[in-house]
């Protein structure tokens, strides 16, 4: 999902904000659900600010983008870096 993608599915106005549900965060950004939550015990990536009210997690479009960016740095590693073994 791009970009363009997400800002067309269904935002959800809270608190004067624009959120979306977390299966559409996730979707954009490529992450499934466990490794998210996985992530966010670790201390990896920090928790959402907003939830709805029924307590679910919604992402802003800058906790979106921050999630991609650490996604990115953390599922590729530094391409420079060759591990060999038994060489």
């Amino acid at each position: 999902m791009t970009s363009q993608a997400i800002l067309n599915s269904m935002p959800i106005e809270l608190q004067d904000k624009t959120v979306w549900q977390i299966g559409e965060a996730l979707k954009e950004v490529g992450l499934s659900r466990s490794t998210y939550f996985r992530w966010v015990k670790a201390g990896r990536v920090p928790d959402v600010v907003f939830r709805d009210r029924n307590g679910r997690r919604v992402f802003t479009r800058e906790e979106i983008e921050q999630l991609k960016s650490v996604a990115q740095q953390l599922l590729n590693p530094n391409p420079q870096t060759l591990l060999t073994f038994g060489v």
